[in-house]
């Protein structure tokens, strides 16, 4: 059995139990991480975009994909009024939705 292998087979609710699990640690630690990286922030400086770098980074986005986000985020914010976190938190959640959704129609196109 190779190590693939388990990606092909079937899997057991127990299995799926457990990997849903496993994939909501992540995610809560990768909020977790987010929100302490905004917390108490009122001002986008370096020190800010090297903490969600930092915290993108580190929950496997990749570099690329993580410098992409930065940027796009830095140039809202600069364009854009914010009045707080929550702004700041809406401006990453609509950057980040737009790589998602731009790699996924090139996806579409690249499988037609």
């Amino acid at each position: 059995m190779g190590i693939f292998d388990f990606f092909k087979r079937n899997k057991t609710e127990e299995e799926k139990e457990s990997l849903s699990k496993g994939l909501e640690k992540t995610k809560t630690s990768f909020l977790s991480k987010l929100s302490n990286t905004f917390f108490g922030r009122t001002k986008i400086d370096e020190e800010f975009l090297d903490d969600l770098e930092e915290t993108l980074v580190s929950a496997d986005v990749g570099i690329e994909t993580t410098l992409k986000i930065i940027s796009r985020f830095e140039a809202r914010v600069a364009k854009e009024k914010y009045t707080g976190v929550n702004d700041l938190n809406r401006i990453l959640k609509e950057e980040i939705s737009s790589l998602l959704q731009a790699h996924n129609t090139k996806l579409n196109l690249e499988m037609n």
